[in-house]
């Protein structure tokens, strides 16, 4: 039996493209319309992933993603959440409940790609199937896996919003270069979304606090009017 994503979404168009692109990368799909309906089939066999389509007829999306939640008995099902271009209110709404990815539409494919790629190891370990490459980073004793979309310190387990896990992905692929603010709109954020100088300081500080707290110094410097880079002076003096 493959693996099932259940997309929750009232634009039949975006399910067909969904579900041939889900579909290609090994997995089954099923439409739910409206909240009774996805409520309904979290309990399907062999579901691995959420996707919600927030033009969906439903609850609030905090609300509807809490219920999606509770009416799942896999209580870190992925679920990931598409948003009408250019709406920023709803999207920064979606980015607080704490999904595992936000896409703006039109959405990229590779980026989803990408993401489906990320329930790979999930879904393979629950069919016993052979583990693919986990696609691992390393600094700082800090381990991410990039496929699991997992971030570890020596063992520890770190939470990370979709923003921060991108973040700091993009420093870790490049250790100590110095990245612009512009350079890391354009990692972390989705195209077309006009985001200030400021939000980008705001998730950079909340990333900062993160790792700080669990490694007990902290590791990404600030580079005045240049922007930012990962940084370790226990790895460098």
């Amino acid at each position: 039996m493959k693996p099932l994503v259940l997309i929750c979404s009232l634009d039949y168009e975006l399910y067909l493209l969904l579900a041939y692109i889900l579909n290609g990368e090994g997995f089954d799909s099923i439409l739910a319309e409206g909240t009774e309906e996805t409520l309904a089939r979290m309990s399907l066999d062999g579901l691995v992933a959420v996707i919600i389509d927030c033009d969906i007829d439903a609850l609030p999306i905090r609300d509807f993603v809490t219920e999606v939640r509770a009416a799942s008995s896999h209580k870190a099902l992925p679920i990931a959440v598409f948003v009408g271009a250019g709406n920023q209110e709803l999207y920064l709404e979606a980015l607080k409940t704490g999904v595992n990815e936000i896409f703006m539409r039109p959405f990229n494919p590779e980026r989803f790609l990408s993401y489906l790629g990320s329930l790979l190891p999930e879904k393979i370990s629950r069919l016993g199937v052979e583990k693919h490459s986990r696609n691992i980073l390393i600094y700082a004793e800090i381990t991410m896996e990039l496929d699991a979309r997992r971030v570890d310190y020596k063992g520890h387990d770190v939470r990370l919003s979709p923003i921060e896990f991108r973040l700091l992905q993009q420093f870790m692929q490049r250790p100590e270069y110095v990245f612009s603010r512009d350079d890391l709109i354009k990692a972390a954020w989705p195209a077309g979304l006009f985001v200030e100088p400021r939000t980008v300081d705001v998730h950079v500080g909340r990333l900062r606090r993160v790792l700080k707290s669990i490694i007990g110094r902290d590791i990404v410097r600030t580079v005045r009017g240049a922007g930012y880079a990962l940084e370790d002076s226990d790895k460098i003096s």
